[in-house]
């Protein structure tokens, strides 16, 4: 009997290691924000032809664990990407996960970066939360709540059709020098200017490829 006793303790931890291994822990991986620059700005277009992340003034370093704390190696590069995490989603995403993506497969310590890439991507966003293989990942210090960084994205694509179309030009002059929109402040200087008008047009007619 006491055999029996001491089994019915042990199996179902074995299940639940075994079961457990390999499967992404969102709460227990990490993502650390590193910004040399503010307010942090992600300037995109749905054609991808912007500057990468830390070019613009930010990096991403990532860790990724199972359920077991086991690091995750060969997760592909393909399998990461980043969302708008305001519940509104304004920010719309030229091919979906396919907008943004790691630098490398994870290694052997389940890490990687995400710095050398661009976002296709149109609309508007004051922050962006970190995607592994369907996985948001959160903040195992604060109740695991989901990490959203302050990137403010901006794209001339306005109305996040993913065309930098006539549509957005009429939007863009509306609003050229004023009112104020933060949306359509490409930069984020505070002012809707002539630096504004040549990020534009250096993206008008351009879409997904």
């Amino acid at each position: 009997m006491k055999c029996i006793m001491v089994l019915s303790v042990v199996l179902p931890f074995v299940l639940y290691g075994t079961s457990s291994a390999g499967i992404i822990d969102p709460c227990k991986s990490k993502c650390e924000f590193y910004p040399s620059v503010s307010p942090t700005v992600l300037f995109v277009c749905p054609q991808g032809d912007t500057p990468s992340f830390s070019d613009q003034g930010w990096w991403l370093s990532l860790e990724i664990v199972d359920f077991n704390s086991n690091p995750i190696a060969d997760i592909p590069a393909a399998d990461f990407w980043l969302i708008d995490c305001d519940p509104a989603l304004d920010l719309v995403l030229c091919a979906g996960s396919a907008s943004s993506s790691a630098d490398a497969s994870t290694n052997n310590q389940g890490l990687t970066t995400m710095s050398a890439g661009t976002m296709r991507a149109g609309g508007c966003a004051d922050g962006l939360s970190v995607v592994v293989q369907g996985f948001v990942l959160e903040d195992e210090s604060s109740n695991c709540d989901i990490y959203c960084y302050p990137i403010h994205v901006r794209s001339p694509d306005f109305d996040g059709n993913l065309t930098v179309d006539l549509v957005d030009l009429s939007l863009f002059a509306q609003h050229f020098p004023t009112p104020y929109d933060d949306c359509y402040d490409l930069d984020i200087n505070g002012h809707i200017n002539l630096v504004d008008v040549s990020m534009f047009a250096q993206h008008y007619f351009h879409e997904c490829q």
